[in-house]
């Protein structure tokens, strides 16, 4: 599918009403992108485990006793699955929408269970996400405004979300983190810079939105598919503008585009070629308050 197609169906759908309704039966009825098939979920618990790797490393906290916190929980709560699999203490995620399907949850929970080795709790409710995988699930419920209290964080986690979110967001985001972790907790932030209808349409290069203005690029948002096309050393800037101490950053830099930078968008010509086109990073950070600690 040509991904301005795409586009304009996303825009559609999210002008209708009951459209979000529609997108998950489209998902799920037709396209049959859910439930996911095994390879994928399997995909995102390795990079789960990845984030567990580095939680390993850089925590001073075990998992065993860490209370964990998600932005951005999506459909079918991959990440804290691996996490609850793997003996987290607790999981809060939370969403602006209420998204998460049961069905989709148990689906992923089998397959987690089966790959990890922990043993397979029952899950017939939503209910049962909190009594039997210790992962409590909020939505709607804004990133913002948590209403959690201060200190009562030891990891906050983020995977393929920050990049959907307004520049302006980010920041509160980022500021309420601060705020309701603990002075030696951690984010892992896994963040995605490329154009997301690189997977609709396989014809147009990763970074093909940079080659639009704000103005022209405007249409081809939407609520199923907003992008904010900020380039990683804006990410940096705002960690450290939230008072985050930047422990380990690990971009995936790819060769610069030539015909991608003849067309390159004015607002973007002031980033460096490395800048504009590194795909993605896993960040890691914690409260400046211990910068110089061991």
């Amino acid at each position: 599918m040509r991904w301005q197609t795409k586009a304009r169906a996303f825009s559609v759908l999210s002008n209708i009403p009951l459209g979000e309704d529609i997108h998950y039966a489209l998902q799920r009825y037709v396209t049959r992108r859910l439930p996911r098939p095994e390879k994928q979920v399997r995909s995102i618990y390795t990079l789960a485990q990845r984030l567990l790797g580095v939680h390993q490393k850089y925590s001073r906290r075990p998992l065993r006793d860490s209370t964990c916190f998600e932005f951005g929980a999506g459909r079918d709560l991959i990440v804290p699955l691996a996490f609850s699999a793997h003996g987290a203490l607790r999981f809060i995620t939370v969403d602006i929408e209420r998204l998460a399907k049961l069905e989709l949850i148990r689906s992923n929970a089998a397959i987690i269970s089966r790959v990890s080795g922990a043993s397979q709790p029952d899950l017939n409710s939503l209910d049962d996400l909190e009594r039997s995988w210790r992962i409590e699930y909020r939505a709607p419920a804004d990133a913002r405004a948590t209403g959690l209290s201060a200190g009562s964080i030891d990891c906050a986690v983020s995977v393929e979300t920050l990049e959907h979110i307004p520049k302006s967001d980010i920041a509160a985001i980022f500021k309420e983190l601060r705020r309701i972790m603990r002075p030696d907790g951690l984010v892992l932030m896994q963040i995605d810079y490329g154009d997301h209808f690189k997977g609709f349409d396989p014809s147009i290069s990763s970074f093909n939105f940079l080659t639009y203005s704000e103005g022209d690029w405007a249409p081809f948002q939407s609520r199923f598919q907003y992008v904010n096309r900020l380039r990683h050393s804006e990410y940096l800037q705002l960690f450290r503008e939230a008072g985050f101490e930047l422990l380990s950053d690990q971009p995936d830099r790819r060769p610069p585009e030539q015909d991608i930078l003849r067309r390159l968008a004015p607002c973007f010509r002031g980033f460096s070629e490395e800048d504009l086109f590194t795909l993605g990073s896993l960040i890691v950070g914690r409260p400046a308050d211990l910068r110089g600690s061991n």
